[in-house]
């Protein structure tokens, strides 16, 4: 039996009705879990499928945002740049990773001619990131990490994030470990203790145990380096 299943979409940008695979809830299978949230899977990894592409016209974006209805403008843009250019594609089967890159690049394409919001860039990016590291392209994984990392400041200093949710502890404690990923060590150890005595800490003990690990390995780090 398929570990996935159809799930029906219609295009906000030309009206295509499709099916897109998606991962069965009960197949989900984590394997481990990494520092910067990466989750490693047994068989078919959820996270691959996580943007949607229209195969009639290009429009892509995480599922999500996907069912939102767009504004004109954002229709327009769509229609002027994606579209005017997209050559048919069909990324609605099963998805392999290399497939899982080439979809979220074309959803990193819509969401820059739309000028998403750094937060969301920040999430793609990132994803791109782990992509590159499953596939252990180490020099685009250090490229996603560090637009991931920029994406993630500028949220960080322009964007109000839900205190209620814990999302600025979660930004803060990532900005910290792509730091620490990219060998920034004394600038990942600062962000690290903000986490640590951020006032919302207490809302989230499992990024404050994180922070707190991952600043003592950062310290290591340092001091080893020099």
């Amino acid at each position: 039996m398929s570990d996935l299943f159809d799930r029906s979409y219609t295009c906000s940008i030309c009206g295509n009705e499709f099916t897109s695979k998606q991962v069965k809830t009960s197949a989900v299978r984590a394997k481990e879990r990494k520092k910067d949230f990466h989750t490693i899977f047994s068989g078919e990894n959820p996270t691959h499928y996580g943007v949607i592409c229209c195969p009639n016209c290009g429009f892509t974006q995480f599922e999500n945002d996907f069912k939102k209805e767009l504004s004109a403008k954002c229709k327009t843009t769509i229609q002027n740049t994606v579209t005017k250019n997209w050559k048919s594609q069909d990324f609605t089967g099963q998805r392999d990773l290399q497939t899982a890159i080439k979809i979220h690049l074309i959803a990193l394409v819509n969401y820059t001619v739309m000028q998403a919001n750094q937060a969301t860039m920040a999430k793609l990016l990132l994803r791109l990131a782990w992509f590159y590291d499953e596939m252990g392209n180490e020099i685009d994984n250090k490229k996603y990490t560090q637009l991931a990392l920029d994406a993630f400041i500028k949220s960080y200093e322009v964007e109000k994030q839900d205190d209620e949710e814990g999302k600025e502890l979660e930004v803060i404690y990532l900005i910290g470990e792509l730091n620490r990923q990219l060998g920034n060590y004394k600038e990942a150890i600062r962000w690290y203790e903000m986490v640590v005595r951020h006032e919302f800490a207490f809302k989230n003990r499992l990024i404050k145990t994180y922070a707190k690990d991952q600043w003592a390995l950062a310290a290591e780090q340092y001091n080893a380096s020099k």
